[in-house]
């Protein structure tokens, strides 16, 4: 063990690459709001809001709106810009002797919701100054000339800052405040310093393609948590999703090995559109890989059963154009990657190596290989062009991901180390829009997410429980990132 020296720099080190790793977690939702509606009550309310009573308190004539006692107040936006999360900020006005959660006199209870959406608030309020959590968390507390009614050491008023933030994407957005029937109705609320803001993640969710029952899973691309089934089981003939890519028109595209089709389902609900390239087109067996190429093309793995090679179909259309690339030591084509100079990187699985083709088809191996081969006498099984340049490769063998240059083939390093952060068996992985790689973990059903820097592990993204056989994955792009295959963007 090295010296007191050593072990500093050595914690120093450790230090500053968990920094860069969360740092480069968060910039993914370092991204601009837009603020769509503030209102102080100086001028009165607005037809938006549902009752509209305005008064001032006793001392200072502060206004706000209400005093409300059992009722339902609701505040409706609409013509809300593009979002994937809303945050609301506001002070709610406590006003005379609420009772906390008294079974005899309360509960003295206040509830703030969202209309198809969550509860943001059920809580019990007391102005009582023996009450425990009486005036908990309120910034200002008998100074606006409300007297104690109750008796009992009530100080008359408090006011507390709130603040919610929840997942939201329609156009329209209601919001609803109310205090419950209570034993006692002598208690009243208002609201003041509303204020309401949206903002546009700079990357969607993440979807993956559940193997077992032939769906598409979707979660939240900033926690990882559970959203919903994107695409129902067998929808649109859906059978062994294999690859999922999104095109240009912003849908998604499906390589359903089992019915050897690719289907095409919108981008943003997941409703099944079309058989967008059909049985046999252009002598396709079982479709493997998939990405759309610099030309807005598609380009296709034909795994197995049919042509062995890379077919291109129109991207518009569907429509058979021609066989891409083949030979060189292509055999059994599955995962696909495209460079900025339009070289096309394809993982040759019987081949065992990972084989390019230039922007016209024509094989362009490595120097010193024959054919095609880049690189050889690998058990790779997916690729991804990093947003470095640098070619990285899965391996089956190691249960790896190794780094080589794009350029050369020559190998750089091991990335990902075998096993890291549980990674047992794997078939795909891409670079999120947070600069991080992802990578499905098959049997675990998990995906696990590593430094996009280091290739350290991170975290369990997607937990064992919420999905089943995570094959493959990607992310529904936003409006700023142009939708692509397995190039990092």
């Amino acid at each position: 063990m090295g010296g007191p020296d050593e072990q500093a720099d050595s914690f120093a080190e450790q230090a500053e690459s968990a920094s860069v790793e969360q740092e480069s977690v968060e910039a993914q939702w370092k991204h601009a709001e837009k603020k769509v509606y503030s209102e102080n009550f100086g001028k009165g309310a607005g037809p938006e809001w549902s009752h509209r009573t305005v008064s001032r308190t006793p001392k200072g004539e502060r206004k706000f709106l209400g005093p409300f006692s059992e009722q339902e107040v609701t505040l409706n936006l609409s013509c809300l810009p593009d979002h994937d999360e809303v945050e609301v900020q506001l002070e709610l006005f406590v006003l005379k002797s609420w009772d906390g959660n008294d079974t005899t006199k309360g509960p003295g209870r206040w509830v703030a919701s969202v209309d198809d959406g969550p509860v943001l608030l059920d809580a019990t309020f007391s102005n009582l100054q023996a009450s425990r959590p009486g005036l908990t968390g309120a910034s200002m507390k008998g100074t606006l000339g409300y007297r104690d009614e109750s008796g009992d050491g009530s100080k008359g008023y408090a006011i507390y800052p709130l603040s919610f933030t929840f997942r939201h994407t329609g156009d329209r957005l209601t919001l609803r405040f109310a205090d419950p029937h209570r034993g006692e109705a002598n208690e009243q609320w208002g609201l003041d310093s509303v204020k309401v803001k949206v903002r546009k993640k700079k990357g969607g969710d993440l979807l993956v393609s559940n193997n077992v029952n032939s769906s598409v899973l979707r979660y939240d691309g900033k926690t990882g948590d559970f959203v919903g089934v994107f695409i129902p089981p067998g929808a649109g003939g859906l059978n062994n999703p294999q690859e999922l890519v999104y095109g240009p028109d912003g849908n998604l595209y499906i390589a359903s090995f089992a019915s050897r089709e690719v289907l095409r389902f919108n981008g943003k609900t997941g409703a099944f559109i079309d058989i967008f390239v059909p049985v046999g087109s252009g002598g396709l067996g079982f479709p493997g890989g998939l990405i759309f190429g610099p030309d807005g093309n598609l380009y296709v793995a034909d795994s197995f059963g049919g042509t062995n090679s890379v077919l291109r179909y129109d991207g518009t259309t569907g429509a058979f154009i021609d066989v891409f690339a083949s030979g060189g030591g292509l055999l059994v084509p599955q995962k696909m990657a495209f460079d900025k100079k339009g070289n096309l990187f394809v993982v040759s699985i019987i081949g065992n190596n990972v084989v390019r083709y230039d922007e016209n088809g024509a094989p362009f191996p490595a120097a010193g290989q024959p054919g095609a081969i880049f690189i050889p006498d690998i058990d790779a099984v997916t690729i991804a062009i990093g947003k470095d340049h640098k070619l990285y490769v899965g391996t089956t063998a190691g249960d790896d991901v190794l780094r080589f240059n794009a350029k050369t083939g020559a190998f750089i390093d091991v990335f990902v180390e075998s096993g890291s952060g549980g990674l047992t068996d794997f078939v795909d992985m891409e670079f999120g829009p947070d600069g991080n790689l992802y990578i499905p973990d098959f049997l675990p059903a998990t995906v696990l997410r590593f430094s996009g820097k280091t290739g350290n592990f991170i975290d369990v993204f997607v937990p064992a429980g919420t999905g089943a056989n995570a094959a493959t994955l990607t992310f529904m792009p936003s409006k700023r990132n142009k939708p692509h295959g397995h190039e990092a963007n």
